[in-house]
């Protein structure tokens, strides 16, 4: 049977001869043992790491022409491009059936449509959805960084088709 060497040691330690000078030499080294390979003792949530969030896009507009919403947004100012660039946005689209849209308190569902990505010296986005007649469309945008960080959305643009 194999055992772990301090408790080997401290079985030989409590032999019959010496025992009260072992005896209190092995509760001793026991006692030390416990508390270098023991916890500190704090228990806490874990500290989350910290990031600076990407700019709201502000300014989102919906334009309604025959069956396509075309929506267009500024690029947000970013102070932060060394660390961590601004890449692209995401699309957020609800669609509610026309005959559903009396319940002011009901939540709205949105979905990620698409994923616009930031091409070189671009100043504004846009994003081209072809509507089916019938509906409420919601559309919202929200920026994103090299790094995976999503920043919150944008205000909610709607649009009757």
């Amino acid at each position: 049977m194999m055992s772990i060497p301090i408790i080997q040691e401290f079985n030989r330690c409590c032999r019959a001869d010496g025992f009260k000078f072992r005896h209190v030499f092995c509760v001793a080294m026991v006692a030390v043992f416990m508390l270098l390979f023991s916890a500190c003792g704090k228990k806490a949530p874990p500290i989350p790491l910290t990031y600076i969030a990407p700019p709201v896009v502000e300014g989102l507009q919906v334009v309604l022409e025959n069956n396509i919403a075309k929506l267009n947004w500024p690029v947000p100012g970013w102070k932060e491009k060394d660390e961590n660039m601004l890449v692209g946005f995401y699309v957020y689209q609800s669609q509610i059936a026309l005959s559903d849209t009396g319940c002011e308190d009901c939540p709205v569902r949105f979905k990620k449509t698409a994923d616009i990505r930031i091409g070189n010296n671009k100043t504004d986005g846009s994003y081209a959805e072809s509507l089916e007649k019938g509906f409420q469309y919601s559309f919202k945008v929200s920026a994103y960084t090299d790094k995976g960080y999503e920043g919150e959305t944008s205000e909610t643009v709607t649009v009757d088709y």
